[in-house]
C-alpha cells in the first residue's frame, strides 16, 4: 500500500538565514567613502553646520547630553554607513568634540565635556579613607563608614575550600 501523505516542503530558508547578508553587502564591508581623516572631518563639519542640525545640536546639548556622547553617536553612525573607518573615526573625535563645544559656547551654553581622568583635584579613595580616619581621631568617635571603607581596602579573607567527595570527585 502506497502512503497518501504529501511529501514535506524542503526548500524554505535554514534558520538565521534572513539575518546574514553576503560578504560585502555591508556598507561597513566596503571600502571607505572618506579615507583620510581630513576628509573625513570636513564631511562632519559641514554636515553639523547647517541651520537645522546646529538647532538640534543645541537642543541636546540644552537638555545635558555630553558632547562625547554626541560624537560617538556620529562617528558610529559615519562607520555604519561607510562613510569612514573605525580608525578616522576614533582620530576625528577630539576635533568633533571642540567643534561642538565650541557651537555649544557661541550660543551661550555650557555643553557637558568629559571628565578627565588624571583629575589632580579628585582625591583618591585611600585619601578619603585616610581623611575619614584623621577625622575620627580627631572626633574621638568611630564612624561607621570609616570601617567599611577600611574593610574594602583590606585584602579579602581567603576562603577554605571544600575538596569534593564522592562519586564524581576527582582523584589526586
Amino acid at each position: 500500500m502506497l502512503n497518501n501523505k504529501p511529501s514535506p516542503v524542503l526548500d524554505a530558508p535554514i534558520p538565521g538565514q534572513g539575518m546574514t547578508a553576503p560578504l560585502g553587502g555591508r556598507p561597513w564591508q566596503q571600502p571607505p567613502r572618506y579615507n583620510t581623516p581630513e576628509k573625513a572631518l570636513s564631511f562632519y563639519v559641514k554636515r553639523i553646520s547647517g541651520d537645522r542640525e546646529v538647532e538640534k545640536l543645541l537642543d541636546l546639548i540644552e537638555l545635558g547630553v555630553p558632547v562625547d556622547t554626541l560624537v560617538d553617536s556620529l562617528q558610529l553612525g559615519g562607520v555604519m554607513e561607510g562613510l569612514h573607518s573605525v580608525d578616522t573615526g576614533i582620530l576625528i573625535a577630539p576635533a568633533l568634540m571642540e567643534t561642538i563645544n565650541q557651537i555649544g559656547l557661541k550660543a551661550g551654553l555650557e555643553p557637558v565635556m568629559p571628565k578627565e581622568e588624571d583629575d589632580p583635584k579628585k582625591a583618591s579613595d585611600t585619601e578619603i579613607a585616610l581623611q575619614l580616619k584623621k577625622l575620627a581621631d580627631k572626633e574621638g568617635s568611630s564612624i561607621s563608614m570609616l570601617d567599611d571603607v577600611e574593610q574594602s581596602l583590606e585584602e579579602p579573607a581567603v576562603e577554605e575550600q571544600e575538596i569534593p567527595t564522592g562519586l564524581m570527585a576527582r582523584r589526586t
